[in-house]
């Protein structure tokens, strides 16, 4: 069944919020989340529900679901192509008792919410299940829903377009699970295990059959004692969308926030503080990994206020302080913000989102996102596609798409995210847009070798 939902949409002025073109807040709500390839970031407020912020419009647009604070709720996370979004919303109980939180996907086009089930139940018969991410391609969404024993210890819980929903079968079905993270093709996730106290690295990995392999943790020593908790990693934040990389949070039997790969084991990114008391995340990468998102928190006792560290690490350059590097290698202007936790960096590695304190700390805590230009990207051998050109820009009514690839569809979509013009392209790779009103476009473009987006102007 499919949700029923309100929606509204709501502009700000953009002297407000906007710093420059590069760096834009909001303080609409101060909880951004993901980012997608097109720079549409969600958000939520607590309680309440979800929103799509387009930061180069300033629209807001509420999408309904049941976002965390209510108790239960979810984490909205974009699919590449800004289409669907993971979470949870409720459907309606055909018994009359009330509405239930469930894992969920949202697909923006039909604007409309859909209940992916659930396994066992909880200790709160208001929630079976919550999603908390959803792969790249759209076609999976992952959480935790309740286990089937009824033993009511959370389970990773998948949902996929060709299986339906899998309850994923857990190390230790005594302790709770957790799926956090989702590779591009939802053929790895991640996420916790609990094992009596420490949340550590839990991995599943799909078979053949569709299902997945019970959880593996990750290991320090690829050699020493899969038992030990001194040589298990802790929990999984994320995942690289080509599903090589996995990254996470640090924690008594490894300080520093870490990644790790098959072909390399654990690889440690350092730190910014060498105070005992820090706890290190990475939050996001990019595509290939090549960017890596995240921050540290510092804590010198229980009583001290937590001091906040964030970061961008690259292959190349290692670790940085995420506020001086925006301020001095981008040079962008963040109106007197400081960055305290990027959550998300889009698969193309173009847009990171993500929550700042303002200079007058009397003021409302507010989201951002980051466009990083082409010419950064660039430096840092990550691929910033050049194989598709659109002209005229501004287009009246003919749009020339120009690439030696095989073009394999055209969608359009609004400033606000709709989708307004889906088609396949005929043999002079020319798109007709007479139709379409005067403004700024979002054209994805998929070819034969991926997919790219371009920033298109209807007169």
């Amino acid at each position: 069944m499919k949700s029923k939902l309100l929606f509204t949409s709501v502009l700000f002025a953009l002297s407000v919020n906007q710093i420059s073109a590069q760096y834009i807040r909001t303080q609409f709500s101060p909880n951004a989340i993901g980012v997608s390839n097109q720079g549409l970031v969600s958000l939520y407020n607590s309680p309440g529900s979800y929103y799509i912020w387009n930061p180069d419009t300033q629209d807001i647009e509420n999408i309904g679901g049941i976002a965390p604070g209510n108790g239960y709720g979810g984490v909205a996370v974009f699919s590449a192509d800004g289409r669907y979004l993971s979470g949870t919303a409720s459907d309606e109980n055909p018994n009359g008792t009330g509405l239930k939180a469930q894992m969920s996907r949202y697909d923006s086009e039909t604007k409309t919410w859909k209940v992916l089930g659930f396994t066992g139940m909880g200790s709160d018969p208001n929630s079976m299940s919550s999603g908390y991410y959803i792969s790249a391609d759209g076609k999976t969404v992952g959480g935790l829903s309740y286990n089937s024993n009824g033993n009511k210890k959370s389970v990773g819980f998948v949902w996929n377009e060709d299986k339906g929903p899998i309850e994923l079968t857990s190390s230790n079905p005594t302790k709770n699970a957790r799926i956090n993270a989702i590779s591009g093709d939802g053929s790895i996730v991640a996420g916790y295990q609990d094992i009596g106290g420490p949340w550590k690295s839990s991995v599943w990995k799909r078979k053949a059959d569709g299902t997945y392999e019970t959880n593996k943790m990750l290991l320090i020593n690829p050699n020493g004692s899969a038992t030990d908790n001194y040589n298990q990693l802790g929990e999984v934040r994320a995942i690289s969308p080509d599903g090589k990389w996995i990254g996470g949070k640090s924690d008594f039997a490894f300080p520093n926030a870490w990644i790790w790969s098959e072909a390399t084991g654990v690889k440690d990114l350092g730190t910014l503080t060498n105070e005992a008391g820090r706890t290190g995340w990475v939050t996001a990468f990019n595509n290939d990994a090549s960017i890596v998102m995240g921050y540290y928190i510092e804590k010198k006792d229980v009583d001290s206020p937590a001091i906040y560290y964030p970061f961008i690490w690259t292959q190349k350059d290692g670790i940085k302080d995420l506020n001086d590097f925006v301020q001095n290698t981008l040079g962008y202007d963040m109106g007197g913000d400081k960055i305290y936790v990027p959550l998300m960096i889009s698969p193309n590695g173009k847009y990171i989102s993500g929550w700042a304190f303002p200079s007058n700390l009397s003021e409302q805590l507010r989201s951002f996102r980051i466009q990083l230009p082409d010419s950064y990207l660039a430096t840092q051998n990550i691929a910033v596609k050049s194989d598709v050109k659109l002209y005229p820009n501004p287009v009246t009514d003919v749009l020339n798409i120009e690439t030696k690839d095989k073009v394999e569809s055209v969608k359009i979509y609004n400033a606000s995210g709709q989708l307004v013009n889906q088609s396949k392209v005929d043999a002079d790779k020319k798109v007709n847009v007479a139709s379409l009103t005067t403004g700024v476009y979002n054209v994805n473009v998929t070819t034969d070798k991926g997919s790219q987006s371009h920033k298109v102007i209807k007169k």
